[in-house]
């Protein structure tokens, strides 16, 4: 989905048995990722090789894993990713479609966070978007983060705010769905305004989260 720089290329292919061995797989695991044909690690990100600044996110790597149907094995996805300290991007390809999925790491990088993976949807494999210019590795992996999320990150902003940025503002639409339709279904004239008025900071707090130019930390946070 995404045109990445050759000089990150590696497209090294792993040995299944060594993979399931260094998972530690069962034979559940194994049976339930038997569809995978080839797996490889296809681009690896580092200071090294970007020039790019580096923060939160060390490197970042690319896993292509080829299948032999659409079921995607997220159990033996989720492992792997344990695995691997580092962000990791998953390019999952099959026939000639492919989809790309990724979960962020906390911050201290020793366990996925509980956040589901967030995913593409099956794309042409081809159908490809530009990364941007970005100064830091959390930048370029907010960027990778954010081209699967409604909300997209602002530039500069650390990959920890913007996982919780987003999320509120995913909370915050539900909760203005919700306050709205009670609203409309609400008799009572002092409920109306209680719902009211918290609707109305609902879209306060939302606005505020949307804005490029709000401060944070003294800081003022600008839009990629």
């Amino acid at each position: 989905m995404f045109i990445l720089p050759s000089k990150a290329y590696v497209h090294r292919e792993y040995p299944l048995k060594d993979v399931y061995k260094a998972i530690g797989a069962d034979k559940k695991l194994m049976e339930a990722s038997k569809n995978i044909k080839k797996i490889y690690i296809e681009y690896v990100f580092n200071q090294k090789n970007t020039n790019l600044e580096v923060k939160s996110v060390k490197e970042i790597h690319f896993y292509k894993i080829e299948l032999s149907d659409f079921h995607v094995p997220e159990d033996f996805i989720l492992a792997l990713d344990k695995k691997d300290k580092f962000q990791v991007v998953f390019i999952i390809t099959c026939e000639d479609l492919e989809k790309d999925m990724t979960a962020p790491k906390r911050i201290n990088g020793e366990e996925v966070a509980k956040a589901k993976y967030i995913q593409s949807e099956w794309m042409k494999i081809g159908d490809d978007v530009e990364i941007p210019v970005a100064d830091t590795l959390d930048e370029l992996y907010c960027f990778l983060y954010g081209a699967f999320n409604e909300y997209k990150p602002f530039k500069g902003e650390t990959l920890e705010n913007y996982i919780a940025r987003s999320n509120e503002l995913r909370k915050l639409d539900y909760q203005i769905s919700k306050t709205s339709m009670a609203i409309q279904n609400e008799r009572q004239s002092k409920k109306r305004i209680e719902y009211n008025h918290n609707l109305n900071e609902y879209k306060e707090r939302r606005s505020y989260l949307l804005n490029p130019r709000r401060t944070e930390n003294a800081e003022i946070i600008e839009s990629v």
